[in-house]
Order: structure tokens, then C-alpha cells, then sequence
């Protein structure tokens, strides 16, 4: 009677034994069915060699730890200190008959060979960051079962629900005494980025629309001149639904071109299966002389300066765009 560990121990006195033609009984004392392919391949070795091997869970035995060996009958190497005997055949008979008694009553090692089976799947292949997805399995012929990236070791079926942060492919190695065999899932996992979105404003001269930046006092407020064309593009490569409190439901991808005749804002809202987002975009409205007006409210210069600074910088783009064109048109003519 020995557990697993010490079946290691000895198993080259063992082999040494069996090759002698010595017939060899155990009984390995464990506290769970399960068992490890080391041991697998260890017990297949010896039940080829004619050993005769017992599996026998017993939680009380396998806490004792009162293990023996019983030699031609004759012998007996106990692990632990036994109780006084005044014969010790009886002591050895007593083992002997305990021995017989727990093999009867254990289950007998035959091991699994031939071809494995296996069905594992998970119910999300595509989710978002921090989402719980259930792995599922179930395999037949089958003495070890490990779930790779994870090494976690599994019983012959169930199933797993974890949180998952990043693309992981989900490995489930069922093996045999003879034969392993493997089966993948893959999860993807889909990064939420920031909504955002692109200003545009049309130059007459040009004829076209030019990229602006919102001032330096705060995100999202933009400056431009009064009757100026702007346009707002966005393309929001996620899964989720857009819309704007003035201009409804919108697609992820899309357009909006408006006059701007006023003061401006509008509030864009995504909304997607782990968050809601929210995005404003403003607009102050000017006139050309308004650059050179002295505002006097207290806590407003700043914000008319970032915004002066806006303008300008629109107004230089575009004046430089207006080089380009005018020297391009003159190079041209000189050919």
C-alpha cells in the first residue's frame, strides 16, 4: 500500500522485480480520482511488465500515511510506528488481511487507449475588454485534460467562465495511454477607442475645406466667422450605436455640413455594450472686426486670445495654401 509520490520513488526496484518474474500487487492510496499522465504512463510500464495495480480513495488512509509492503508473505516494512504486538505474525497477518480487503474493495487500474474524443467550444467568439465568456468541453477516452494558455487541469467535461482583457486562443489537450489529441477556440477581443471626429471648415479662394483645431483653452471649442460652411466627419470602428441631441440617430460613419450663423454646439453620444461615451463639440461664432475689440469682462481675455489665435491660424493655412496655388498656376504658364 503506497501513495503516488513514493510509487515514483520506487518504481526502478519495481521494474528491476518485475523483470525477475516476481509477482507485485499495489495499491496506491489517493484522496481524488484524478490522475496525473505521469502516473499514467508510469502505471502503463508496470501493468505491461504483469503488476497488478489498485486505486483505492480513501481521505482517512491518505492523511495516516500508514503505509507497508508485505514481502513473500513473509516480510513486512511498515512507514510508521505500529501498535504492540505480542506476536508479530499477527501483525503481519493483519496487514496481509487488510491488504486482501482493500484491493477487493478498490478499483482496478485499466487504462484508456484508442482514440480520444473531444467537443470544446466557447459562446462568445468576438467580445469586448473586461467581458465574461464560457468555455465548454467534453471528452471521452481521456486521462488527463489540460486548458492551454492557463495549464488549468480539467475533469473529463464542464465548463469555465472567466473575464477576458485580450485576443487568446484557448488550447484543450486531452490525453491517453496511447494517443493525445487537441482542439482550439479562438476569442477576439475588441479594443474601445475614444470616439472623435474631424472639423472642416470651406474656403471660398480654394474652394475646398481645410482642417481646423480647437482652441488651446478647451478641448472641443472651435472659433470660426460667421456664415462659414463647416463640415463634421467621423468614422467609429466599433460596435455600438452614435447619435446627437439635435440631429438624431446617425450611422458610425458618416457626414454633417452645416452654416454657421450663431454660437454652436452639438453632443454626440456612443453608446456600446460595456460604456456610453460622450463627445462635445462647440462653436464660437465671429466677425472679422471682432479680433480688434477690447474685451474688458474680467476672465475673458484668455479664452478671446486662444480664440483669436484659432482664427489665426485657420486664416494662414489658408493664405498659404493660396501661395501654393498662385505659384503653381505661374510655373505652369512659364512652360
Amino acid at each position: 500500500m503506497i501513495d503516488e509520490f513514493d510509487l515514483f520513488m520506487i518504481s526502478k526496484h519495481l521494474f528491476k522485480a518485475l523483470n525477475q518474474d516476481i509477482n507485485i500487487e499495489i495499491v496506491i492510496i489517493s484522496n481524488t480520482p484524478k490522475k496525473s499522465m505521469k502516473l499514467v504512463n508510469l502505471c502503463k510500464r508496470l501493468i505491461d511488465l504483469e503488476a497488478s495495480i489498485y486505486w483505492a480513495m480513501d481521505d482517512s488512509l491518505f492523511t495516516n500515511e500508514d503505509y507497508f509492503a508485505i514481502f513473500d508473505k513473509e516480510y513486512l516494512i511498515c512507514g510508521s510506528k505500529q501498535s504492540i504486538y505480542e506476536n508479530p505474525e499477527t501483525l503481519l497477518r493483519s496487514k496481509n488481511d487488510f491488504f486482501n480487503g482493500l484491493a477487493q474493495s478498490s478499483q482496478r487500474i485499466n487504462l484508456l487507449s484508442g482514440n480520444i474524443e473531444i467537443e470544446f467550444n466557447v459562446d462568445k467568439s468576438i467580445v469586448f475588454a473586461q467581458e465574461y465568456i464560457t468555455l465548454k468541453w467534453e471528452t471521452k477516452n481521456t486521462h488527463e485534460i489540460i486548458i492551454y494558455p492557463h495549464g488549468w487541469e480539467v475533469e473529463a467535461q464542464g465548463f469555465k467562465t472567466i473575464k477576458i482583457n485580450e485576443d487568446t486562443k484557448f488550447t484543450l489537450e486531452g490525453k491517453n495511454k496511447d494517443k493525445s489529441l487537441r482542439k482550439s477556440v479562438f476569442v477576439r477581443v475588441l479594443k474601445e477607442n475614444e470616439i472623435d471626429f474631424n472639423v472642416d471648415v470651406y474656403d471660398s479662394i480654394l474652394k475646398d475645406f481645410i482642417a481646423i483645431e480647437p482652441t488651446l483653452t478647451e478641448q472641443g471649442l472651435y472659433a470660426a466667422f460667421l456664415n462659414q460652411r463647416i463640415k463634421l466627419t467621423w468614422n467609429i470602428p466599433m460596435i455600438g450605436k452614435l447619435s446627437e441631441s439635435k440631429l438624431g440617430k446617425l450611422t458610425l460613419k458618416g457626414s454633417h455640413e452645416f452654416i454657421l450663423n450663431q454660437n454652436e454646439t452639438f453632443l454626440f453620444t456612443f453608446k456600446s455594450i460595456n460604456k456610453t461615451q460622450t463627445k462635445k463639440i462647440s462653436f464660437k461664432c465671429f466677425y472679422d472686426e471682432s479680433f480688434f475689440e477690447e474685451d474688458l469682462e474680467e476672465g475673458l481675455k484668455t479664452e478671446k486670445l486662444a480664440q483669436k489665435q484659432a482664427l489665426n491660424r485657420q486664416k494662414w493655412a489658408s493664405y498659404l495654401i493660396r501661395i501654393g496655388v498662385k505659384l503653381f498656376n505661374i510655373f505652369k504658364k512659364k512652360k
